[in-house]
């Protein structure tokens, strides 16, 4: 196959359960970066037996780790995506036709984002099409954002993809637990950063429209039994963010410490942790 003028980037922390499935889907890209930040398990092996150019990098925070990615790419367009996102059969399609007519006329594409969940594909509860830019000119765009919610910045108003990218985001519900502990904890440190403060009364209501939102007015009800399961730990995740602000800068009731104990949920540990690679 023809080498096109791209390349790939990923970032990875302990990621042997996803990443060989995500490096079989992108074989036709010939440079591929992968910035590790401590795996203890085999993620760099891996990396290496499918030839991609690996380094090692201390985690500061999601931006700065893919940025520093980007910096080690030969080519100036680049696939920028998540080591439990794999490019589809589709997609692949899409971007090797897009190459073929160089040069392209925009300086980004954003590309919907189809997750797996409990052994469905979820399409609605705002989870599709979730438009993410993963496709770009690493000279007219980069990362930015705080502690979460990283974004690509792009000096230009990008293009859309018709095919998507599929995301492998929770193994189960434990992980998906997990998830929602680390990244409430790193809501909370960044909002109360902020000079943000909460309440009990309004962390449940943030959770309670999370919930409705999702499940009724996003439709996660057509998603069945899945989407009741993802709006049911939407409000979850919503209440835990905002009751972790709250805790921050007020004694929490012991009810809603014990609530968090439930999953071993530590706001300090897990905000030391905030280098697992998992990602909405």
């Amino acid at each position: 196959m023809t080498s096109i003028p791209l390349s790939c980037t990923i970032i990875t922390l302990n990621e042997e359960d996803n990443l060989s499935r995500t490096l079989q889907a992108i074989s036709f890209i010939e440079d591929i970066v992968v910035v590790d930040s401590g795996s203890t398990d085999d993620t760099v092996n891996i990396a290496k037996s499918f030839g991609a150019r690996v380094y090692h990098h201390e985690f500061q925070n999601y931006a700065d780790q893919k940025n520093f990615a980007i910096t080690k790419t030969k080519y100036d367009w680049v696939l920028a995506i998540d080591a439990d996102e794999v490019v589809s059969p589709k997609l692949k399609e899409e971007i090797l036709f897009l190459f073929s007519k160089l040069p392209l006329e925009t300086k980004g594409y954003l590309v919907p984002r189809l997750t797996y969940y409990l052994g469905k594909w979820i399409r609605f509860g705002g989870y599709y099409p979730n438009y993410q830019m993963r496709l770009f000119q690493k000279s007219e765009g980069q990362f930015s954002g705080g502690l979460v919610h990283e974004r690509v910045k792009l000096n230009g108003k990008p293009s859309k993809l018709k095919n998507p990218l599929f995301h492998y985001s929770y193994k189960n519900i434990s992980d998906h637990l997990k998830f929602i502990d680390r990244y409430s904890s790193l809501f909370a440190e960044e909002e109360f950063r902020k000079g943000k403060r909460s309440s009990v009364f309004w962390a449940f209501l943030k959770g309670c429209f999370k919930g409705f939102y999702m499940y009724w007015i996003r439709l996660g009800i057509l998603d069945g039994k899945q989407g009741f399961v993802l709006a049911l730990l939407g409000f979850y995740y919503n209440f835990l963010k905002y009751l972790k602000l709250y805790e921050k800068s007020n004694s929490v009731p012991s009810f809603f410490v014990m609530v968090d104990s439930v999953h071993d949920i530590e706001s300090k540990k897990s905000t030391k942790k905030n280098s697992d690679q998992i990602h909405v």
